[in-house]
């Protein structure tokens, strides 16, 4: 009795897996070595299988055009829910304090070494004098929302920065003469300018961002969570001939 019970599963299980070989929707379907010997729980299963598969394939994203990359990718500005947003993107997100973090690391290592070196000398470029591309660039990017309103946050950091060091007599030789001739100018175009760059590369970063989501799909899909099954393993032929033995 027990041996007839066994060859008719194995019989439904061959049955099952040649439905699944001939059906393109149920080629990643699961759990065909739990299949019922019934014939109405195969139809439920062989049913459910091309639905899921449906679902996936109507589910996974597309590929967009690069016009269409470059339309969806532009976000309308909502001033008032910007600003309601910056203190949760400051305090849960990297897009503020990061940035800010290297433009202070760049103000500390520019007056210690006056940019003489190649490295001092490109942090200070890109972190400290107005605009401070390398920064807003990096706050955009992080930034969830309102990535304009990160890059005119950090590009006041970054003209507080360059006036701290103007002021300070730190900034290397060709800003220190500029800074010294007029001061009061350089000041204020640091904090009028560099906000206002700050803002537009911070946008640029942010569409970027989602252009390279649009026109990449494949970037943002999760790995299947399934695990497979290792061919040929023997699992189920090994405990059917362990059942045989111990009844012999």
């Amino acid at each position: 009795m027990a041996r007839a019970k066994r060859t008719e599963r194995a019989e439904a299980r061959r049955r099952y897996r040649a439905t699944l070989a001939t059906d393109p929707l149920a080629e990643d379907a699961d759990g065909a070595d739990n299949v019922s010997t019934s014939g109405a729980s195969q139809g439920a299963k062989r049913s459910n299988a091309a639905s899921g598969g449906k679902q996936g394939a109507s589910g996974s994203p597309e590929r967009v055009g690069f016009l269409d990359a470059f339309r969806l990718s532009i976000r309308p500005v909502h001033v008032r829910e910007d600003i309601a947003a910056l203190p949760w993107i400051t305090t849960h997100t990297k897009a503020i304090w990061l940035p800010a973090l290297i433009t202070v690391a760049a103000t500390i290592a520019t007056a210690a070494t006056g940019a003489t070196d190649m490295v001092t000398g490109l942090l200070f470029t890109y972190f400290v004098v107005f605009p401070a591309i390398g920064g807003v660039f990096i706050g955009g990017f992080l930034a969830p929302r309102a990535s304009w309103l990160v890059g005119v946050v950090i590009g006041l950091v970054s003209a507080a920065c360059y006036v701290a060091l103007g002021v300070s007599g730190k900034l290397p030789s060709p800003f220190a003469e500029q800074y010294t001739v007029n001061a009061a100018g350089a000041a204020i175009s640091a904090f009028i300018y560099s906000p206002i760059m700050g803002a537009f590369f911070a946008a640029a970063a942010a569409w970027y961002r989602r252009f390279l989501a649009l026109s990449s799909p494949n970037r943002n899909r999760r790995p299947s969570q399934t695990p497979k099954q290792r061919p040929g393993d023997g699992r189920t032929r090994g405990g059917s001939s362990q059942k045989a033995s111990a009844k012999r």
